[in-house]
């Protein structure tokens, strides 16, 4: 099974991976290549594992990428419809649903998250109620062509999950207009959401032959998605063990996720220590973690799937001992900084990303800027400012990551990157080969030729030019080019780690990084630095985004012109439709936006986060981070992170087989303050249930773990997503009025959710 499937990218110098590769001759005389030879292996295996015929050695996942083949089927009906009525009409209406969702809620004191699971047991409802109740003889068989599809349904989940985000240029648009009294026209807005997110997709097109065709470039995320749409599609609805395991997780989750959420918050987190003594501050920071910014959550345990999340079920084991073991010496990191007193660390709070001067007091950051500029004089009157300590180690943590991936990738991934950048050379006549059973499967569709790509580069590029100049950003022509330059490099970095081992936490560090980098060409100016940030980290994380997407459409044999063409179509509604509501919403409550507080209807804490950031980096950043100051090895991390991963690579090649090539320095370094923020509760969970799922299960129970743990993922997301979405208009004041469950031991308003000490802020 393993020789017959080759997870590399290979650069054959004799022969190209087309159709005139590896040629044999079949029984009937017909040309068959090893790639169809091989994609039918594949077939004949699936078959067996289907109906319960393989040996518990062939079920059992060796290596993180073969779940691509025994998880998921390479099946494939061609016939089947993927642009229909139905496509049409639930892809734009989920994605007008989730686009105008998405951006209410970006100015409400509650942020919610429309999710891609959410969405896809909508549609999927929806497209059967459509499919049985729409007429479908005579002329209305182009409304109702049969019954609803898996390619319809993976075409409308990518459309409506693209445009079902806030986009990050209406952060910019939005900060521009409240705070600094410019309001951008409709055209010029509108053409900066989109092109913003138009260089992504020309940067995911362009690195689509390495990170998304081979078996190698697997998508963890994206696994458990994939199998669903299998499981619901093509497996019989009434007798399937998988389907009547889905559902039947889906409701036990749908009721539960009641209790924790509302009922019984203390099982968020239960902590043995914060029971026994809820005053300690100690005892907050070390064991606390069930509200924001409260502790490190050592030895709680979280009963609350909504915090939990299935990415333990399905992120690989390596991926997760190298978070287990980031996550482990941030207990002592974070622990050793605070009670060390390291940087006045106890002057301000355990855990908050705010800024803070001398006094303990917030910094106020808006009386730093005349004209929206830094004013130095103004700087003097209010002195130094200071971050928390856990906050600048979290700054340090990530750039040392960011300085590692660099190494890390271009040495463990070398090979497969330089035949990959060879395909650019015009002079080369010798395509990137690979071979993939699902790929195989896909050669019968039109593939997009990258000259597509090229194009809608260079026009995505002169978009940015324009609208840059237009919005009077401040960010000079050749910075924008530069930090482009930076960000498809490290688009090609970060969706290395993405595709082969599922590492995505590295969107906020990212963000600080091109904050960073924006502060030292262009100083002092907060707009330019958050114009600086939206094309450095936004067109990245659109990359990853649409790799991924494009992934999903070669397990599920979407057409890749169909999956670009939503994701087009899906980018264009939501920039539209994040625009309109954008600009209502701040018209309409612009005070309460303005104040610190906001209303019970309206926040503009969001925008006002956002901009406290470009400040503090735009305006602050030569006093906090320069050689002389208080933060000054933030920056020279970077430079130490590269050098990093070379005990790892150093041991291997002293001990090749001892396992030293499975330890990623980036993952370690990134999860070295992940606790630094936010809820932690959930963390020791997590960490158990991967290793009892993707460990103890996976090698003991191959079988079960093969056709039933990535449903189960779904499953546990699924119900609990659906009830989330429903408790936040319900219960939790997304409508206007929240309901909060009467007090009680297991609810007790005056303490934190895990009966710790409230936090600090």
């Amino acid at each position: 099974m393993t020789d017959a499937v080759n997870t590399l990218p290979e650069f054959d110098e004799k022969q190209s991976a087309s159709d005139i590769s590896l040629e044999k001759k079949g029984l009937d005389g017909a040309e068959v290549t090893d790639d169809a030879v091989m994609a039918k292996e594949v077939e004949e295996f699936e078959e067996r594992l289907q109906n319960d015929e393989a040996t518990e050695d062939e079920y059992r996942v060796q290596e993180a990428y073969e779940v691509a083949i025994k998880v998921l089927s390479t099946r494939d009906e061609p016939e089947l419809p993927a642009l229909t009525f139905r496509t049409f009409f639930l892809g734009l209406g989920f994605s007008a649903f989730g686009a105008v969702l998405a951006q209410i809620y970006y100015f409400k004191p509650q942020t919610l998250l429309v999710s891609t699971l959410f969405l896809l047991v909508l549609s999927y409802w929806f497209g059967n109620a459509m499919a049985i109740l729409l007429p479908s003889r005579g002329i209305f068989r182009w409304i109702n062509p049969g019954p609803f599809n898996i390619k319809e349904h993976v075409a409308i989940i990518i459309m409506s999950s693209t445009a079902a985000v806030s986009a990050t240029a209406i952060q910019v648009i939005s900060v521009q207009d409240l705070y600094y009294n410019h309001k951008l026209n409709a055209g010029l807005a509108i053409f900066t959401l989109i092109g913003s997110q138009l260089l992504g997709y020309g940067y995911a097109g362009l690195l689509q032959d390495m990170l998304v065709k081979p078996t190698k470039c697997f998508w963890p995320s994206t696994i458990s998605t994939a199998n669903l749409f299998q499981a619901l599609h093509y497996d019989n609805q009434m007798t399937s063990k998988r389907v009547r395991l889905f559902w039947t997780v889906f409701c036990v989750m749908f009721v539960w996720e009641i209790i924790p959420q509302w009922i019984f918050p203390l099982l968020t987190g239960i902590s043995i220590f914060c029971l026994a003594n809820n005053h300690s501050t100690v005892f907050r920071n070390v064991f606390g973690g069930a509200s924001n910014n409260e502790g490190m959550g050592l030895l709680s345990w979280c009963f609350d799937w909504n915090l939990i999340g299935s990415d333990c079920l399905f992120s690989p084991l390596w991926l997760q001992i190298n978070q287990d073991i980031g996550i482990f010496l941030t207990y002592i990191l974070m622990a050793g900084v605070y009670y060390g007193n390291l940087w006045r660390a106890k002057d301000f709070p355990f855990m908050s990303q705010a800024i803070f001067a001398e006094d303990g007091s917030q910094y106020n950051q808006t009386a730093l800027l005349t004209d929206g500029k830094f004013d130095p004089v103004k700087y003097e009157q209010l002195g130094p400012a200071f971050f928390s300590a856990t906050n600048a180690l979290y700054l340090m943590t990530s750039n040392l990551s960011l300085g590692a991936t660099v190494t890390h990738v271009f040495f463990w991934h070398w090979q497969d990157i330089k035949p990959f950048l060879k395909t650019f050379n015009p002079w080369n006549k010798t395509p990137l080969a690979v071979h993939d059973p699902h790929y195989e499967k896909m050669k019968v569709y039109k593939q997009i030729p990258r000259w597509w790509y090229f194009v809608l580069l260079a026009a995505a590029y002169a978009i940015a030019q324009a609208t840059n100049y237009g919005g009077h950003s401040g960010l000079p022509w050749w910075a924008l080019t530069v930090i482009l330059l930076i960000s498809l490099t490290l688009s090609l970095l970060f969706s290395t780690l993405a595709a082969t081992i599922g590492f995505k936490e590295f969107s906020s560090s990212a963000n600080g990084f091109y904050q960073m980098i924006t502060a030292y060409m262009v100083p002092g100016q907060p707009i330019a630095n958050m114009y600086g940030a939206l094309y450095g980290q936004h067109p990245q994380g659109q990359c990853i985004a649409m790799l991924g997407d494009l992934k999903l459409g070669q397990y599920c044999k979407l057409a890749p012109r169909v999956t670009f063409s939503m994701q087009i179509l899906g980018t264009i509604v939501g920039a539209i439709l994040n625009y309109i509501m954008m600009v209502t919403i701040i018209d309409s409550n612009r005070d309460a936006l303005l104040s610190i507080s906001g209303t019970r209807l309206w926040s503009g804490q969001n925008a006002q986060g956002y901009n406290s950031n470009a400040i503090s980096w735009g305006g602050l950043a030569p006093q906090m981070f320069g050689p002389h100051s208080v933060y000054h090895m933030v920056p020279i991390c970077l430079a130490i992170g590269v050098f990093l991963p070379l005990p790892f690579i150093v041991a291997w090649y002293f001990w090749p087989k001892a396992g030293f090539e499975n330890f990623s320095t980036p993952i370690i370094l990134q999860y070295s303050c992940f606790l630094s923020v936010g809820i932690n509760t959930s963390v020791n969970p997590a960490m158990v249930i991967g290793l009892f799922s993707q460990w103890w299960v996976r090698t003991r129970y191959p079988r079960w773990f093969t056709k039933y743990n990535y449903i189960m993922a779904a499953a546990l997301d699924g119900g609990t997503q659906v009830i989330s979405f429903i408790l936040n208009f319900a219960v939790f004041g997304a409508s206007g009025t929240a309901h909060n469950f009467p007090n009680w031991w297991g609810n007790d308003l005056s303490l934190s959710a895990d009966r710790c000490a409230l936090p600090e802020n």
